[in-house]
C-alpha cells in the first residue's frame, strides 16, 4: 500500500511477486485499488483489477468512495473510462452523497460528464455535496461554463435551491461570472430579487459583497431591488460602502432607493460609518456631500468622530471635527471611551496630538477606569507618555484598569521599560499594589527582566518578602513560577527567604 500511495511501481511490481496480499485494507478502509485509482497510473489499475483480488465498487477512503470515483476526483480520465468497461457501479454515492455526476460537475472535465450523462445511470437533478447541490449547481461553483451549458441543455432545472437556499442565480452571481448570469437570466426561472444564502442576500447583493460590478450593474438593469436588506439589514448603498467602490456607491445614490442615514449591520451602523470604519475617504466624502448625518451612533455608541479616531485617518478625523458635529469627549465604544482614548488605544500619535489640539479632555476615564496616562502606558509609546506627563493632567499613581494598577505597573506588565524608568523619574509610586496585591518589585520578578529587578531593589521601597499576587506568593516565589533563574539567585543574595510558603501548602 505505502508503494502504491507514493507511487512506486516498481516496488509493487516485486512486491506482489513476493505474495504481497493486495485485499488488505488502511485505517480509511481504503485498499489497493483505490490507492492505485487515486494515483491515476493506469497500468497499476489495470494489474490489480487482472489479479481479480479487489471489489470494484467497494467503498473506502475519507469519503467512502468507490473507485471509480477516486478516479474522477483526481481527474484521471483513462482509469475512469477502464473502471467503467470493468463495471464500475456509477451510481453510488459517497459520504457527502455525491455521485459520479456530482465529481465530474465538480472536477469541470466535459468529456467525463458527457460520457456519465450518456449512461444514463445518474439523476441530473439529484442534490448532494456539502450543501445539497445539484450537478448544475457545482459547475456554477466551480466556474465551469461548458458543463453548465451541457447540463442545461440535458434539461437540468435551474429553480432547485441548495441548503443555504441559493439558486442558480445566486451562485452565478457569487462566482461573479458575467456570462453565466446573462444566461442564467435569460431562462427566466430564477426570480432576480429572491433572497439565500447564509444572509438571505439577494443576486445583486451577493455580486455587490463580491465586488463584481458588471454584474451589479446587470442585475439593476434587469430590474434588481436595490431597498431590500439582507439579515444583517443591510441594504445596496451600505454593502457598496464597505466595499468603497465610488463609482457604485455615486450609481446607487442616484438611484434614490436607499437612505442615506438607515442603519443596519450587526452594529446597526449608517452607510458613512460604514465608509468610515473600511478607510474609504472618497465615499466618506461623497457621503457627507449628500446629507449623510454624522451624529448617529452605532450600537457601541460611536459617533463618526470615534470611529476615524479607531481607524487613525488624519484628514477623515480633520475634516469631522471641522464639521462641528461629533462632541470631542463624548464617551463610547465597549468600554465608554473617548476619541482621544481611542486613539491612544490604537496608537495613533497624530490624531492624538490634533485631538489634544482641539480641546480634549486627557483627565476622563473609560469604563475600566482608565486614563490617557495608563492608556499611553499599556501601549508603552514613550513619546505619547511624555506628552500626557507633560500636560499635567493626569495623576501619576492614579489606580485604574480591571487590576486597579498604576502606570508603572502597567508599564511592567507590558514589559515597557523605558516608559517604567521616565515614570520613576517623575515620582512614580513603587510601593503601591494592585487588586491581586502584587507591586512593582512582584511584577518586575514576574516579568524576568534582571536590570528592572535591580532597579526595583535598588530603591529600598519594597519588602522583598511581601507576599501578593492570586497565590500570596513572595517576589523569589514568582520568579521561581516563571522560570526566571537569574532573578532567583539576585533574589537570594539580596536576603529573599526561601522558607516561606504560598497559598497552595498542603497538609
Amino acid at each position: 500500500m505505502m508503494a502504491l500511495a507514493r507511487r512506486h511501481n516498481d516496488i509493487y511490481h516485486l512486491l506482489v511477486s513476493e505474495g504481497a496480499d493486495l485485499t488488505l485494507t488502511d485505517d480509511n478502509n481504503t485498499d489497493c485499488l483505490m490507492l492505485a485509482c487515486e494515483g491515476g497510473n493506469i497500468s497499476i489499475v489495470k494489474h490489480v483489477l487482472s489479479l481479480k483480488t479487489c471489489d470494484i465498487n467497494r467503498q473506502g477512503g475519507w469519503y467512502k468512495q468507490t473507485p471509480i470515483m477516486m478516479a474522477l476526483q483526481g481527474g484521471h480520465d483513462d482509469v475512469y473510462h477502464l473502471l467503467v468497461s470493468e463495471g464500475a457501479d456509477l451510481t453510488l454515492t459517497d459520504d457527502d452523497n455525491r455521485d459520479c455526476l456530482m465529481l465530474a460537475c465538480e472536477r469541470g472535465n466535459i468529456s467525463i460528464v458527457k460520457h456519465v450523462l450518456s449512461m444514463k445511470t445518474c439523476d441530473i437533478n439529484r442534490q448532494g455535496g456539502e450543501w445539497k447541490q445539484t450537478p448544475i449547481m457545482m459547475a456554477l461553483q466551480g466556474g465551469h461554463d461548458d458543463v453548465y451549458h451541457l447540463l442545461v441543455s440535458e434539461g437540468a432545472d435551474l429553480t432547485l435551491t441548495d441548503d443555504n437556499n441559493r439558486d442558480c442565480l445566486m451562485l452565478a452571481c457569487e462566482r461573479g461570472n458575467m456570462n453565466m448570469v446573462k444566461h442564467v437570466l435569460s431562462m427566466k426561472t430564477c426570480d432576480i430579487n429572491r433572497r439565500g444564502g447564509e444572509l438571505k442576500q439577494t443576486p445583486v447583493m451577493m455580486a455587490l459583497e463580491g465586488r463584481h460590478y458588471d454584474v451589479y450593474h446587470l442585475l439593476v438593469s434587469e430590474g434588481a431591488y436595490l431597498t431590500l436588506t439582507d439579515d444583517n439589514n443591510r441594504d445596496c448603498l451600505m454593502l457598496a460602502c464597505e466595499r468603497g467602490n465610488i463609482n457604485i456607491v455615486k450609481h446607487v445614490l442616484s438611484m434614490k432607493t436607499c437612505d442615506i442615514n438607515r442603519r443596519g449591520g450587526e452594529l446597526k451602523q449608517t452607510p458613512v460609518m460604514m465608509a468610515l470604519e473600511e478607510g474609504h475617504d472618497d465615499v466618506y466624502h461623497l457621503l457627507v456631500s449628500e446629507g449623510a448625518d454624522l451624529t448617529l451612533t452605532d450600537d457601541k455608541n460611536r459617533d463618526c468622530l470615534m470611529l476615524a479616531c479607531e481607524r487613525g485617518n488624519m484628514n477623515m478625523v480633520k475634516h469631522v471635527l471641522s464639521m462641528k458635529t461629533c462632541d470631542i469627549n463624548r464617551r463610547g465604544g465597549e468600554l465608554k471611551q473617548t476619541p482621544v482614548m481611542m486613539a491612544l488605544e490604537e496608537g495613533h500619535d497624530d490624531v492624538y496630538h490634533l485631538l489634544v489640539s482641539e480641546g480634549a479632555d486627557l483627565t476622563l476615564t473609560d469604563d475600566n477606569n482608565r486614563d490617557c496616562l495608563m492608556l499611553a502606558c499599556e501601549r508603552g509609546n514613550m513619546n505619547m507618555v511624555k506628552h500626557v506627563l507633560s500636560m499635567k493632567t493626569c495623576d501619576i499613581n492614579r489606580r485604574g484598569g480591571e487590576l486597579k494598577q498604576t502606570p508603572v505597573m502597567m508599564a511592567l506588565e507590558g514589559r515597557h521599560y523605558d516608559v517604567y524608568h521616565l515614570l520613576v523619574s517623575e515620582g512614580a509610586d513603587l510601593t503601591l499594589t494592585d487588586d491581586n496585591n502584587r507591586d512593582c518589585l512582584m511584577l518586575a520578578c514576574e516579568r524576568g527582566n534582571i536590570n528592572i529587578v535591580k532597579h526595583v531593589l535598588s530603591m529600598k521601597t519594597c519588602d522583598i518578602n511581601r507576599r501578593g499576587g492570586e497565590l500570596k506568593q513572595t517576589p523569589v516565589m514568582m520568579a521561581l513560577e516563571e522560570g526566571h533563574d537569574d532573578v532567583y539567585h539576585l533574589l537570594v543574595s539580596e536576603g529573599a527567604d526561601l522558607t516561606l510558603t504560598d497559598d497552595n501548602i498542603t497538609d
